[in-house]
């Protein structure tokens, strides 16, 4: 958790560009990187006061890397970055000490607002003497607190806790004690209670459950000033962002694009089909030169073989042989000035491969029989048959994190007992600092595996996930997004019967997350499933609709109680206060 007013956290008021009064963020000749491994060069970047802006890219690409820069926490390897106005920052991970208390917390991120208040109260105690330009501060000091509400700082916090689940969290709570959702929405609610001219969000909605994403989107929505927010939520995306930055790892740029989310996917495809047309007409190109002046030298060469039983050079033939020399030099050049000038190959962009295998048996793949913990979960009985795709949804702190722990045998209930068939494999939902964080990404991936490290490396390649070229990135240097998808890797070439994935699209670009959901939608194995994404709802729910209709929606197959093939059934749950429903 991370959150702050980048004013206040610097110790004074950020540079302004005179002649740019209406940006509220520019970037200019802007590179960077992290060792030999540069993420953008030379980039230049406005983005004018209200604008509300969306950052996408893929997982690694560089998205968070930009947001600290534009909120000044990370100053860039060449040129500048400035912005004008209060900056209100949110950070994906942890960022304040465990000991710390909720109230600490709070403080922390209304420090700017304390300072205020404190310099008020200093200046209240002398009015009665005061001078002229003491009387005009303090006046002007009152104003901007009125602007800000100040009054009203604290019932905002109140008021934001609660929407966002933690109604009556105890003050006095250290961080350590909360769970990494928990903290992230008090530092979520901590930066909507005091919004800042200039909003720099990484991924807000990871934690938040249907009310706490409409709240938010509502929120962000109204908000008059400048709105930048990293998301893989794409309901947020479509609703929020009215322009699109794309970072652009292959080519390590970053590039804008209007109309919104839609319209920069609109774009995105076209701009793909224009680069592989340009890149096909280069070949082409090439190849016709290459060709042009092949055929021409073959004819000289017959022309010289036919002349040399002559006693002198035809005057015709002569003349043919320097045109098409001239011919030759013509196309040689044309291909060198193409050579020159190439036309980069598109990349093939990584694709989560959908042959997911599983050894599926007849009968129930988990058993949980009047499980209960303490304060998170009622007593609760779940049968989940082979074959099935559940997902179970509800409110933060409904229990649903604490029942898919139960059943994954992470967590011992204090009552009940589970009865697991078959090999499970289990995601959850919080991200595990690395152990080693110096290991390289592949034996990281191998670790425990067992067998060949070079057919890992073949299996990984495969799968989709990851290029080569981050197989010797140390997992210390990955990104949140490339944590969760070593640990989604690990999942998926388990070879698992079931799977139970806590927040399956946490952190995963867009575009991953629909080819997650093909993957998934194929995968003849148990699925359980606990998820806030509306969009991956929906997807579910149309699963659902498919299966119950006779299409084969899921390719899951099992065997009924009583026999028979079948494709696995989709089946919803909800949570509230501890109890499935």
């Amino acid at each position: 958790m991370s959150y702050l007013t980048t004013q206040a956290a610097a110790g004074g008021s950020p540079p302004i560009c005179e002649d740019s009064l209406s940006e509220h963020l520019s970037l200019s000749g802007v590179s960077h990187g992290y060792g030999d491994r540069q993420l953008f060069a030379d980039v230049d970047l406005a983005i004018t006061a209200g604008e509300h802006v969306a950052i996408v890219g893929e997982n690694g690409a560089g998205k968070s890397t930009l947001l600290r820069i534009l909120a000044g926490l990370e100053i860039p390897d060449e040129g500048t970055a400035v912005h004008s106005g209060r900056v209100g920052y949110l950070a994906q991970t942890l960022g304040l000490p465990d000991q710390f208390t909720v109230s600490n917390a709070i403080d922390a991120a209304l420090a700017s607002l304390r300072e205020l208040e404190a310099e008020l109260d200093r200046l209240e105690d002398g009015l009665a003497d005061a001078e002229a330009d003491e009387l005009e501060r303090y006046g002007n000091l009152q104003t901007q607190y009125q602007l800000r509400e100040g009054y009203a700082a604290e019932s905002r916090v109140e008021a934001a806790l609660d929407r966002l689940g933690l109604g009556g969290l105890d003050r006095m709570r250290t961080l350590g004690s909360l769970s990494g959702g928990e903290q992230e929405r008090v530092a979520l609610a901590c930066v909507m209670a005091d919004p800042a001219d200039i909003l720099l969000l990484d991924e807000p909605t990871n934690h938040l459950d249907t009310s706490g994403t409409a709240w938010l989107e509502a929120r962000l929505a109204a908000h008059r000033g400048t709105v930048v927010v990293v998301s893989h939520d794409r309901v947020l995306l479509r609703k929020v962002a009215s322009t699109v930055i794309e970072v652009d790892a292959e080519r390590r740029t970053v590039n804008r694009y209007g109309n919104g989310y839609e319209g920069y996917l609109r774009e995105k495809a076209a701009e793909r089909q224009r680069w592989a047309q340009q890149y096909r007409g280069w070949l082409d190109a090439m190849e016709a030169e290459r060709l042009q002046a092949d055929t021409v030298a073959g004819k000289m060469g017959y022309a010289r073989q036919r002349d040399g039983d002559k006693m002198g050079f035809d005057f015709k033939a002569g003349t043919w042989q320097k045109a098409a020399s001239s011919k030759v030099r013509n196309a040689q050049e044309r291909l060198r000035r193409l050579e020159a000038n190439p036309i980069d190959r598109p990349p093939v962009p990584l694709k989560l491969a959908t042959d997911l295998r599983a050894d599926v048996a007849a009968g129930p793949a988990l058993e949980a029989r009047g499980v209960a913990v303490p304060g998170r979960l009622d007593p609760t009985s779940i049968t989940v048959e082979a074959g099935q795709k559940i997902l179970i949804t509800g409110p933060n702190g409904a229990g649903k994190s604490t029942l898919l722990s139960v059943l994954a045998g992470t967590l011992d209930p204090a009552q009940g007992t589970v009865v697991r068939h078959g090999r499970i494999g289990y995601l959850q939902q919080e991200l595990e600092l690395p152990q080693r964080p110096g290991l390289r990404l592949l034996p990281a991936f191998a670790a425990g595996l067992g067998g060949n490290i070079d057919e890992h490396a073949e299996a990984l390649l495969r799968l989709g996930l990851f290029r080569t070229s981050e197989f010797h990135v140390p997992v210390g240097s990955l990104s949140a997004g490339q944590q969760r998808r070593l640990a989604l890797a690990r999942l998926l070439l388990g070879g698992f019967g079931t799977m139970l994935v806590d927040e399956p699209t946490n952190h995963l670009a867009p575009v991953l997350v629909e080819q997650l959901e093909s993957a998934l939608s194929e995968f003849a194995g148990t699925l359980v499933m606990v998820s806030h994404d509306r969009a991956l709802g929906e997807w579910f729910d149309a699963c659902a609709r498919e299966n119950s209709t006779g299409h084969r929606a899921g390719g899951a197959a099992g065997t009924r109680a009583g026999g028979g093939t079948r494709t696995g059934n989709w089946l919803r749950y909800a949570m509230r206060d501890g109890a499935l429903a």
